[in-house]
C-alpha cells in the first residue's frame, strides 16, 4: 500500500479539499414513502435520546441541535410526542479504493480512508410506519472531526426534508 498517497489524500481531506476533483461533498441522498403526506406532521420528537456508543456526546448534541433548527426553519415543532419519531444513525467504516494507470493498467494506487455516515429516518408517531429517509456519506478524519463540514452536511441534509403541512414530493436519488 502506497502509506504516502493514504497521507496526502487524509491531508486533502482535512484541509477539505473535494476529492475526487468537482464531486459535491457530502453525498446526500433521500427517500421518501410513496404514501407520505407531509401535510400531517407539525411536530418531531427524538426515539433515541444517547450517542451511539463512543461517540462524543457533545458532537451528538450538536448533530441533534443543527437537525432541529433546521427543522423548524421547515415549520416543524420540537413536541413530545412529536407527529414524527426522528432517528439518528451515525457511523464509519474504512474503505479501499483501487486506481489502476499507466500502459495496460500495470500501476496501481491504492488508497485506504474512512467513510462517514449519518443517517436521518422520519416516522410516522401513530402508525410506527418509515416515512422518509436521508443519508449523508462523506471521507472523513476520526482523528480530527471537522465540525463545520459535519454542520454543513447536516444542514444539505435537512435542507431535502420536505417541508411541514405541505405534500411531500418524491425525492429520492
Amino acid at each position: 500500500m502506497h502509506r504516502r498517497v493514504f497521507l496526502v489524500l487524509a491531508g486533502a481531506v482535512a484541509s477539505g479539499v473535494a476529492l475526487p476533483a468537482g464531486a459535491a461533498r457530502p453525498t446526500i441522498s433521500t427517500d421518501v414513502a410513496p404514501d407520505a403526506n407531509f401535510a400531517n406532521y407539525k411536530t418531531f420528537a427524538w426515539a433515541n435520546a444517547l450517542p451511539p456508543r463512543g461517540m462524543n456526546p457533545i458532537a451528538f448534541d450538536r448533530i441533534r441541535t443543527t437537525i432541529e433548527s433546521g427543522l423548524a426553519a421547515k415549520g416543524y415543532q420540537k413536541a413530545d410526542p412529536g407527529d414524527l419519531s426522528l432517528i439518528l444513525s451515525i457511523g464509519a467504516r474504512e474503505k479501499t479504493q483501487f486506481e489502476s494507470w499507466g500502459r495496460f493498467g500495470l500501476q496501481t494506487d491504492v488508497y485506504q480512508y474512512t467513510q462517514g455516515m449519518l443517517s436521518l429516518d422520519a416516522f410516522d408517531t401513530g402508525t410506527r410506519q418509515a416515512v422518509w429517509h436521508g443519508q449523508a456519506l462523506e471521507t472523513v478524519n476520526p482523528e480530527k472531526p471537522d465540525y463545520k463540514a459535519i454542520d454543513e452536511g447536516v444542514g444539505k441534509l435537512v435542507a431535502k426534508f420536505p417541508p411541514a403541512g405541505g405534500a411531500a414530493a418524491a425525492t429520492a436519488k
